[in-house]
């Protein structure tokens, strides 16, 4: 049986859609394997999804949690082939500020929506030499809690220990634009 899903279509934007192919763009620059990847605010699965078609990177699994209940199925859904190939990907509904990854040991955890975050628990509780690749912007938006107006002041909130890559990419529209700002270093 067909179910209509809601969805919102700003998931497939060409702003977060083009955020993430420019993600997996730099990660498997970097990269050739991650066995254990978490991706926090992971909506409806879109980063896992584009990670695990691309192929250009070995990838053991992939776990995506949410605050949202309804991203859990819908996540699930879109990755679907991976969730029945020895479950490599699973959505989860959890609070990303109360995760404790230091018991399941990640190797690369993503936030591609930093802004988004009321508190910055999620990040405290990240383990010392953990990966990380993280992306926020200067837009200001009524769910937007941390605002960045470059990108020297964004990877500031983010201090790590190594830093593999920093960017920032111009996303230009007939009636507005804004800056995404990317981080991939090493806690």
């Amino acid at each position: 049986m067909n179910q209509i899903l809601n969805v919102s279509r700003d998931a497939f934007s060409s702003g977060q859609v083009g955020s993430k192919l420019w993600l997996c763009q730099e990660l498997e620059t970097l990269f050739e394997s991650a066995d254990n990847i978490w991706i926090y605010g992971g909506w409806y699965g879109v980063m896992a999804f584009l990670l695990n078609s691309r192929s250009n990177m070995s990838i053991g699994q992939i776990r995506s949690y949410d605050v949202d209940p309804s991203c859990e199925a819908i996540a699930d859904m879109i990755n679907e082939n991976w969730v029945i190939d020895n479950w490599k990907f699973k959505a989860h509904t959890e609070d990303c500020n109360q995760l404790n990854p230091s018991q399941n040991s990640p190797d690369l955890i993503i936030n591609t929506s930093t802004e988004h975050f009321e508190s910055m628990d999620w990040w405290h509780n990240i383990p010392q030499d953990t990966v990380v690749a993280l992306q926020g912007n200067n837009m200001i938006h009524d769910d937007h809690h941390i605002h960045s107006r470059c990108l020297q002041e964004f990877v500031a909130q983010f201090p790590v220990t190594t830093t593999l890559y920093t960017g920032q990419k111009e996303f230009v529209y007939p009636n507005w634009r804004f800056t995404r700002y990317m981080l991939i270093g090493v806690k």
